[in-house]
């Protein structure tokens, strides 16, 4: 018992008396060489800092066990100074750190290499192995133990031969013991970053400049799951390499959208697990061939050619150093700043980046990482997943894919843009809940309406006029006869082209370049592209094309139009149907059989049988005069060629004035032929106006009149409801002049005085091929006063006594119904304007023998024309035409006197034409009021009164001025001769 308690109170003093020899030494030689690192520690007094430091952490017996390695130990200047910027006050040990000293970080002044000599550390920069192990708990070293590798620390011989350890001084001179070698240094040595820190830019031993260099390198590491590895968070005991590509290097390699992939892809794909896996395993594609499992140092695999350790499975790295090792390589990419330590693991910059084997990139990835998951799901759900999923590189193929955030923005977005509200909700899965709404062929459609047919980068879409250009869908069902659907893409005017200034359908590009993949080009939308719309939607939303909607709809063709597939419709704005005027509100009439049927003939020359696009009409070039022609649903066949001022169409045609007339103002329909060779043809001022069965243009001004829309007087005068003038016709046997006078006649010959000569003999000086009317209005025949007797004794008033509000003075009261059927009927002729063969043109017109003449007279010999004077069926009176205003006409009687003789009233017959209108044989003209007879007097026209009453007046006014000549010259001559006066 006694002998055991002897042993135990040995093993008690054992550390003790170790302790006490220890702390004996002084600065003189020892009295024998130390043995341990503990010993050496204790006989200087040089070293006592960091001995102090190590003995509070516990680190005396570690260090007296340890053998074969090497020590940095910092001066006590440096541990003061230390102490000072990073320690406490008090000397305590708080957990495993003394006044600010780790206990990780004092090993990391330890070598466990071997016994490092002089000429070792001034052989060059080299790596050494620390007994610091990497991770926040690190056990205590256990000395000879290889599995666990050190934290790195790395030597360096500066300038003038000096050696650092991680960039602080190592004086030259050697402690030795047996346990190894001591050396000390101008500075505590830190604990490195981690790999991830230096990716950061944060380590000491980096640039200024390559702050966040490696920004890539980091974020691709983080998507494939490997930062708590790279971070020294995991097992203390592992160390990697990474062989660090620089962000510059990755750029140059990968295009934007596959880089936005590597790097967001699994972000954006992460509500759908099959994208997002995909995404992750390519991300460890690129990603495993830049890591290496352990501390793997350039410098001390020295030169030659090395197989290294990848991270993926079966992954081989070959490392190359040149001679005296001063450069290498990885996989052929040079190394540019090689073996930068980390707190776990070792850090090599390289400067280029090669693409790995086993990465294919396809268009859905590239959509995956420009952020439209949403697009790419849609694509799935509808059964068109071939053409993003790279089985067919060959085919050359453009998509116009909205973004994730563009699809949620769309609040109940319907795909085929028809209103009914059934397409795409927003949500986190837009195309779920279009595919749980919609049916399924529809988004399809939608789908298929964002894939054009070919691959077109911007300077393919920028045209030189500023039009757009016109792009293939493979949308191509039977709404347009199986021919594509288009989209527009407009090119920003005076911009180079750049993707940032594209528009499809509106729809901008947000992105800085379009992404290319093989031979699919992709632009990412701001917001989804509606499926072109029905006609009538498409037009009523141009308001100058509200009148052409309304007359489809009154017309009845409405129905028609729309149902039927692939079509081109040729729209007329509001400006050119108002200025038909009197054809306009004979075609207008509601409940007019005729009218409506001749409106739906004109609504249906305006719609061709096929969809014709811009970019299929030929040009008009010095060399070439192609047209194409095209058969409209009214049968009849419309011509359209391109100039360098637009798209022109021409129709053979009824000629209405607006279309004949020479000159006429800007504002007047003549206008729209100005810069037009052809006087048939008509420009379209906007051209593919996108349709759900076709395409549609705009006309500029004009429309056209087919041939069988038969404009004929009684339309016209229907159209202005001239039921006045129409009855008197019929009363005084005039209608004959509401028909064609070159056709043979149907009943009694003509009337007095139609043959145009007023002598009422039937003998014509020259062939009558029409008439012209002039219409008053039926108000204004209501204010004549022998129309108003007419109707009055037709109503059987005649012995009735006059109203109250009639005028008792009506000289037609007490006149009989001959006198005024007599006066009604030379009025009426006063408004009937003969039009000779001569008028009409030269040489016969409209004999119907020829089968390409349908008896139309020229429209613009039958207009009015300033200061021309024109016959009428009254005897020999003219009217004379004056245009006062633009295209506004005045008639008035020829060689009326405005006077009558002295003591009567002033003759006004001066009237303004308020609208007009062509037909067949003539034209029509409503006037604001009714001419007036010439007056009647006993000498004949003029009569000899007022030939005696010009002539007094001519009279007075001489004999007036001859006095008041005469007097002036007597006032005249008596100044003159007082002036010559001399005074007395």
């Amino acid at each position: 018992m006694r002998r055991q308690r002897l042993l135990l109170l040995l093993l008690l003093a054992a550390p003790l008396l170790l302790l006490l020899a220890a702390a004996r030494g002084t600065d003189g030689e020892q009295d024998r060489e130390p043995v341990t690192f503990v010993d050496l520690l204790s006989s200087s007094a040089r070293f006592s800092g960091f001995l102090h430091t190590a003995q509070r952490l516990r680190m005396v017996l570690p260090l007296n066990r340890l053998r074969n390695a090497t020590m940095f130990v910092p001066t006590n200047e440096a541990m003061e100074r230390y102490w000072r910027e990073h320690g406490q006050g008090a000397a305590q040990v708080a957990g495993s750190v003394y006044r600010g000293v780790s206990d990780a970080q004092a090993w990391y002044h330890v070598v466990g290499e071997g016994v490092l000599g002089a000429q070792d550390l001034a052989r060059g920069a080299m790596v050494w192995e620390s007994l610091s192990r990497p991770g926040p708990a690190a056990p205590a070293p256990a000395p000879g133990n290889s599995t666990a590798p050190g934290i790195m620390v790395k030597t360096q011989v500066a300038d003038g031969g000096h050696v650092t350890i991680n960039g602080v001084p190592v004086h030259t001179q050697t402690y030795t013991c047996a346990a190894g070698n001591v050396y000390l240094v101008g500075g505590m040595l830190e604990i490195p970053p981690t790999i991830l820190e230096l990716l950061q830019g944060m380590a000491p031993a980096a640039s200024r400049d390559a702050r966040h260099a490696y920004d890539a390198m980091e974020k691709l590491l983080a998507v494939a799951g490997w930062s708590d590895v790279l971070g020294g968070t995991a097992e203390p005991a592992l160390a990697h390499t990474v062989w660090a590509f620089s962000n510059a290097a990755f750029s140059s390699l990968f295009a934007f959208a596959e880089r936005a992939y590597l790097l967001h892809g699994a972000e954006f794909a992460a509500d759908d697990d099959e994208l997002r896996r995909i995404a992750v395993e390519d991300v460890r594609t690129v990603a495993s061939r830049y890591v290496s499992p352990g501390a793997v140092s350039l410098l001390r695999l020295g030169e030659g050619t090395h197989t290294v350790r990848g991270f993926g499975r079966d992954a081989q790295l070959t490392v190359v150093m040149d001679e005296g090792g001063a450069a290498g390589s990885v996989d052929g990419q040079p190394i540019r700043q090689p073996d930068l330590v980390a707190s776990n693991g070792v850090v090599h910059g390289i400067g280029e980046m090669r693409r790995p084997d086993g990465l294919a990139f396809s268009p859905q990835k590239a959509l995956v990482g420009l952020n439209a998951t949403a697009f790419v799901r849609l694509l799935k759900d509808a059964g068109l997943d071939s053409y993003i999923d790279g089985t067919r590189p060959d085919r050359r193929l453009t998509l116009l894919a909205p973004s994730n955030s563009a699809m949620r923005d769309v609040l109940d977005y319907d795909p085929d843009g028809d209103g009914d509200g059934d397409g795409m909700r927003r949500g986190p899965s837009a195309a779920a809940a279009a595919a749980a709404a919609a049916p399924r062929e529809r988004l399809r459609e939608w789908a298929q309406y964002h894939i054009v047919d070919g691959q077109y980068a911007v300077g393919d879409l920028a045209r030189s006029d500023g039009s757009s250009a016109l792009l293939r869908t493979m949308l191509a069902g039977a709404w347009t006869g199986r021919k594509a659907q288009v989209v527009k893409a407009q090119v920003e005017a005076g911009w180079r082209p750049l993707a940032g200034h594209v528009s499809f359908n509106g729809a901008d590009n947000i992105l800085p370049e379009p992404a290319v993949v093989g031979n699919t080009t992709i632009y990412l939308l701001s917001s989804p592209m509606p499926t072109p719309p029905g006609m009538v939607g498409a037009l009523i939303q141009n308001l100058d094309l509200a009148l052409f909607v309304a007359a489809m709809g009154a017309s009845g063709t409405a129905d028609e139009i729309q149902k039927r597939p692939g079509v081109t419709v040729l729209a007329p704005v509001a400006s050119a149907f108002t200025s038909l005027d009197l054809v306009w509100s004979y075609l207008s009439l509601p409940g007019d059989s005729d009218a409506r049927g001749d409106l739906g003939r004109l609504i249906k020359a305006h719609v061709l049988t096929r969809p014709v696009y811009s970019d299929e009409i030929p040009l008009h070039t010095g060399g070439s005069a192609d047209v194409l022609a095209v058969e409209t649903l009214n049968g009849n066949t419309v011509r359209l060629h391109r100039t360098p001022h637009g798209i022109v169409v021409e129709a053979d045609q009824a000629e209405h004035p607006s279309l004949a007339r020479g000159r006429a103002p800007a504002d007047t329909a003549a206008s729209r032929l100005s810069r037009i060779a052809d006087s048939r043809g008509l420009r379209v001022s906007e051209p593919d106006m996108l349709l759900k069965t076709g395409v549609a243009h705009v006309l500029e001004r004009g429309l056209m009149l087919p041939r069988n829309v038969d404009i004929t007087h009684a339309k016209l005068l229907r159209g202005m409801r001239a039921h006045a003038f129409v009855d008197l016709l019929k009363r005084l046997n005039l209608t004959r002049v509401l028909e064609d006078p070159r056709a043979p006649p149907a009943g009694p010959g003509p009337g007095p005085g139609l043959d145009g000569d007023g002598d009422g003999d039937g003998t014509p000086p020259e062939r009558i091929v029409g008439y012209s009317l002039l219409v008053p209005s039926d108000k204004s025949w209501a204010e004549n006063a022998a129309y108003r007797e007419l109707v009055r004794r037709d109503h059987g008033d005649s012995e009735a006594a006059p109203a109250a509000d009639d005028d008792a003075g009506n000289p037609w009261r007490n006149s009989t119904t001959t006198d005024i059927v007599h006066y009604l009927d030379r009025l009426v002729r006063l408004h009937i304007i003969p039009v000779t063969e001569a008028a009409a043109g030269a040489g016969p017109v409209g004999d119907g023998d020829d089968d390409d003449d349908d008896g139309r007279l020229p429209a613009n010999r039958l207009l009015l024309a300033d200061r021309k004077s024109y016959p009428t069926l009254l005897e020999d009176v003219r009217l004379r035409a004056h245009e006062f205003a633009s295209d506004r006409f005045s008639l008035q009687l020829e060689g009326a006197p405005f006077y009558q003789p002295p003591g009567g009233a002033p003759f006004v017959s001066v009237v303004t034409v308020v609208r007009s209108g062509i037909a067949r044989t003539g034209a029509v003209f409503e006037l604001d009021t009714l001419l007036r007879l010439p007056p009647v007097s006993p000498g004949g026209p003029g009569g000899w009164r007022q030939v005696a009453w010009s002539a007094a007046v001519w009279l007075t006014g001489i004999g007036m001025g001859s006095g008041l000549l005469g007097v002036s010259g007597y006032w005249v001559r008596q100044w003159w001769t007082r002036a010559d006066y001399q005074s007395l």
